[in-house]
């Protein structure tokens, strides 16, 4: 039993060093993906009042 568990440790490391980075790098997408919206918005409100 012991050696199934020193198989699956590095395994395991791996996983929870990768998880946290994907997650990392999601937010920082979904959030860059966002703030443009947000300032494309932005923009569309400024366009329009410039015009009136």
């Amino acid at each position: 039993m012991s050696d199934a568990y020193f198989t699956f440790l590095p395994i395991l490391s791996i996983l929870f060093s990768l998880i946290p980075i994907a997650i990392a790098v999601f937010v920082i997408v979904m959030w860059v993906k966002l703030s443009k919206e947000r300032n494309a918005y932005l923009k569309e409100i400024a366009e329009e009042l410039r015009r009136r």
